[in-house]
C-alpha cells in the first residue's frame, strides 16, 4: 500500500491506495453511477470484480476514488501482448483536485509490472489527465451506419446459422480466431466475458440474439446483435460482436445480417472500414456515428517491445533517451535493436534520440512517425532513424470493444 499525495481531503484525512475492500462494490458501483450517468441500479449477481484489480482511494472508511485495470492481451503483429485494460477511473466530486486519479494510476501501473502487464489501454474522459501520465492517443473506436441493403447476402455462402445462448463458448473461440491477425483487437479474459454475458442476458431494455453459423460442420462466424429503435423503420440493427474465422465467414455473417432489411434500415458496427470495404462494395455510404479515441501506455518499454512480433524484413537499431516521470525504470538511454521479426531494448546508447514515452506509445502502434519528426517531437533523429522506425513499427490498430 502506498500514500497518495498529502494533500488535505474533505475531511482532512491522508488519503490511501490500496485495493478495494470486501463489501464495497456496491459503493464502487454508485460512484461511477454519479461520474458517468448511468441509471443503472447496482447488480449483485454480476461477476465482480478482482480486489486486486481495483485500486481504491480512501479517506479514512469512505472510498474517495477507484481505477478498475481489466485483464486482456492486445495483437501486436500477430502476437498477444499482455496487456491491462484500465477502466472506470473515478474520483469523487468533493475529493477531485488532489491527484487521487494519478495516485491510484501509479499504483495500476505498479500492479501490471508485476502482473507481467506490458502495455495498458483506455478510452479517455479526459486525455489531459492520461498524457499527465504517459498515455497517448494511437485510434479511434468508431461506430459506422451502414444501410443494409449495400451488404451483399450471400444466399450461397455454405454455413447453417443456429442461435446460441450468449455464453455459448463457439461465440468465444471465432471471435478470438479472428482478433489474432488484426493489430489492436483484445482477447479478453474470462472476468471481462463473464460480465459482458451477464449484461447480455439480463438486459431487459433490447431484444439480443446470438447466432453461430457453420461450414461444413465447423463453427465459423458468429454474431452478437440487438434491436434499436429507427425513425423511418422496424427497428436498426446493433452489432455487439461480428467474427468469422476468414474473410468469407466474415462476409456470410454480414450477410447473415443483411436478411433483416426488409424491416430494418441500418446496421451499426464498429468494424474498422478498411474490413467493411472488403465485403461492402459502396462502403462510403456508411457514416460515423459515434467516435471515441483510445490510448496506450508502455507499462514496460523493454517487455513491450520484447513481447510483439515486427516485419522480418527490416533490421537496424535507435539510440534513444526516453522520457518517463511516472515509471523511471523505463527512461534514460537506452538502444532498441530489431531483427528477423523480434525487437530487444536494452539500457544504454548514446541516447541521440529523444522521445517521450507517450510519443514511443505512438510509434509503438504505428503510427505516422515522420509526422512526429517534422512537428520536432524526435529531437537528434536522423532521416535513417525515421524510416527506420517507421518501417519497423508499421500498423493500423483498431479496437472493436469498448471496455
Amino acid at each position: 500500500m502506498v500514500s497518495a499525495p498529502t494533500v488535505p481531503s474533505v475531511d482532512a484525512a491522508d488519503p490511501t491506495i490500496e485495493s478495494l475492500r470486501a463489501g464495497d462494490e456496491a459503493i464502487r458501483w454508485d460512484l461511477g453511477r454519479q461520474a458517468f450517468g448511468s441509471t443503472d441500479p447496482f447488480d449483485p449477481d454480476r461477476p465482480g470484480v478482482v480486489a486486486e484489480r481495483a485500486v481504491a482511494a480512501y479517506a479514512g472508511d469512505r472510498l474517495a476514488g477507484q481505477v478498475v485495470t481489466i485483464d486482456f492481451s492486445m495483437q501486436w503483429g500477430g502476437v498477444a501482448v499482455p496487456c491491462g485494460g484500465v477502466s472506470g477511473v473515478v474520483v469523487r466530486p468533493e475529493d477531485r483536485g488532489h491527484g487521487l486519479a494519478k495516485a491510484m494510476l501509479r499504483e495500476s501501473f505498479d500492479r501490471m509490472r508485476h502482473r507481467g502487464e506490458v502495455v495498458a489501454a483506455l478510452y479517455p474522459t479526459t486525455a489531459t489527465l492520461y498524457r499527465s501520465v504517459g498515455f497517448e492517443i494511437v485510434g479511434s473506436h468508431d461506430w459506422r451506419k451502414v444501410p443494409l441493403h449495400l451488404i451483399p447476402t450471400e444466399p450461397a455462402s455454405g454455413l447453417r446459422w443456429r442461435r446460441v445462448e450468449f455464453g455459448d463458448p463457439a461465440v468465444r473461440t471465432v471471435y478470438e480466431s479472428m482478433a489474432t491477425t488484426l493489430d489492436g483487437w483484445f482477447l479478453p479474459g474470462d472476468t471481462w466475458w463473464g460480465r459482458t454475458i451477464h449484461s447480455c442476458e439480463n438486459d431487459t431494455r433490447k431484444n439480443r440474439y446470438a447466432y453461430v453459423g457453420a461450414r461444413d460442420g465447423v463453427d465459423v462466424a458468429a454474431a452478437i446483435y440487438r434491436y434499436d429503435t429507427s425513425d423511418d423503420r422496424l427497428y436498426e440493427l446493433g452489432v455487439d460482436l461480428l467474427a468469422g474465422v476468414d474473410a468469407s465467414a466474415v462476409a456470410a455473417a454480414l450477410g447473415f445480417l443483411a436478411g433483416n432489411a426488409t424491416t430494418a434500415g441500418y446496421l451499426e458496427t464498429t468494424l474498422p472500414v478498411e474490413l467493411l470495404g472488403l465485403h461492402i462494395p459502396d462502403i462510403q455510404h456508411a457514416a460515423i456515428t459515434n467516435d471515441w479515441p483510445w490510448m496506450l501506455r508502455l507499462i514496460d518499454v523493454a517487455g513491450a517491445f520484447a513481447a510483439r512480433r515486427f516485419s522480418g524484413a527490416v533490421s537496424g537499431r535507435v539510440e534513444l533517451h526516453i522520457d518517463d516521470p511516472t515509471i523511471p525504470d523505463n527512461a534514460g538511454p537506452h538502444l532498441l535493436e530489431v531483427s528477423g521479426g523480434s525487437a530487444h531494448v536494452t539500457p544504454g546508447g548514446s541516447g541521440q534520440v529523444q522521445v517521450s514515452v507517450n510519443d514511443l506509445a505512438r510509434i509503438y502502434a504505428g503510427n505516422d512517425v515522420r509526422l512526429l519528426h517534422s512537428s520536432g517531437r524526435l529531437p537528434g533523429a536522423t532521416a535513417h532513424d525515421v524510416a527506420f522506425l517507421a518501417a519497423a513499427c508499421a500498423s493500423s490498430p483498431t479496437m472493436p470493444f469498448f471496455f
